[in-house]
């Protein structure tokens, strides 16, 4: 008699012990069912902001392997549990260990993103993408001309702007001054000259000015006036002579004014 009520108290225990980690794995998948749709918005974000910084996006294969080892998030040993519950158990973690491979990848996918976006960013405040100067007309396109003083045609290698002397000139990006010339009869007939590196292989050259605000090493940004429009050297007339450079060779300049 005293056995039969020790093993049914027994067996109430363990229905009771059973109950209650059903209950714990009921209220943990609820919690993983809802990471998993938050950590996939993540991964949806995370596929919109690949595709602006130019990123491969991440194939869902990959986000949805699983990896080895043991999630320490249950009290209670697989082998200790009845079958089902086991089952149920080892499949729960299983899911909470694909969620941790998956917080990982965007942890590492959101840094690299990051950098790419601020390297975009940078690229972008390097680029030539200005209107050197607000006002003033087009007055020679960049190509084949007839050169206005020996009348024969030669490759004007960038453009020239007309405009009226002291017209401000300004940086068409961040950049480096890495040369100028201050004497009115300077390197190929530029006169006064300013050339500004802005990295990624670009250059620019401002030519014919009457003044020049910057020196050699200054650091210039983007709407900085470095100068202003003059007609020294070989000029006809008043006007600036602007060209870009891409790892050393002469490219139009119309390609990159956006403004």
């Amino acid at each position: 008699m005293a056995t039969n009520v020790f093993q049914d108290y027994k067996i109430a225990g363990l229905k009771h012990q059973n109950a209650i980690l059903v209950a714990q794995l009921e209220t943990i998948g609820k919690k993983v069912d809802g990471l998993s749709g938050k950590i996939h918005k993540l991964e949806k974000t995370d596929d919109d902001l690949r595709m602006i910084a130019n990123l491969p996006v991440v194939d869902q294969g990959d986000r949805d392997i699983g990896f080895g080892g043991t999630a320490d998030y249950l009290d209670y040993s697989i082998e200790d549990l009845p079958v089902e519950i086991g089952k149920k158990t080892s499949n729960l973690r299983l899911d909470i260990e694909k969620l941790d491979r998956r917080l990982l990848m965007e942890k590492e996918s959101f840094e690299l993103i990051k950098k790419k976006l601020r390297s975009n960013l940078n690229l972008i405040d390097h680029t030539p993408s200005i209107r050197p100067v607000t006002v003033g007309r087009l007055k020679s396109k960049f190509g084949r001309r007839r050169d206005p003083f020996l009348g024969i045609i030669r490759h004007h290698e960038g453009i020239d702007i007309a405009a009226p002397d002291g017209t401000p000139v300004y940086a068409p990006a961040d950049g480096v001054v890495i040369a100028i010339n201050n004497s009115p009869l300077a390197r190929k007939g530029y006169g006064r000259y300013v050339i500004i590196d802005h990295g990624y292989g670009y250059e620019t050259l401002y030519g014919h000015l009457s003044k020049i605000y910057v020196r050699v090493g200054q650091k210039v940004k983007r709407w900085d006036k470095i100068a202003a429009v003059g007609h020294t050297g070989r000029a006809t007339g008043s006007h600036l002579h602007y060209e870009v450079r891409v790892k050393q060779r002469p490219v139009d300049p119309m390609a990159f004014i956006y403004n």
